[in-house]
């Protein structure tokens, strides 16, 4: 993501590392890669992303209505660009989902020629 944070738009995306310094009910944008995807069977339409930035993680929850909204972005997202909303429960802190834009393609353009028809990131999906 370091490289990217230049681009338009990410610049007014805030990182991992400032997710502690936020406020609940703070609305913030977040940028980063999918490393894992949860839908357990107990979460009702719930997907819950970990989102990885050059900073660290930040936990996302999206709600059946945004995931239906959202479906391949979410779904199918590499990088990602999150709009949500920031929740704090004791020490763990969760951005709650409002927008997501995929943008994938930026990583297309950072391969090498080599690993250019290669996917660059693969998520962990657990159902």
């Amino acid at each position: 993501m370091k490289l990217l944070r230049g681009d338009q738009e990410f610049r007014r995306c805030i990182t991992a590392a400032d997710l502690p310094s936020v406020r609940p009910g703070r609305l913030v944008q977040l940028a980063g890669l999918i490393t894992c995807r949860q839908r357990p069977s107990s979460s009702v339409g719930v997907v819950f992303l970990l989102l990885e930035d050059e900073t660290g993680n930040s936990n996302i929850v999206v709600w059946k209505a945004v995931l239906d909204s959202y479906r391949a972005e979410i779904l199918q997202g590499q990088l990602v660009h999150i709009k949500g909303i920031v929740e704090r429960e004791g020490e763990v802190i969760h951005v709650v989902a409002g927008q997501v834009a995929d943008f994938s393609q930026k990583l297309a353009t950072m391969a090498t020629r080599k690993s250019h028809s290669q996917k660059i990131v693969q998520a962990r999906n657990f159902h």
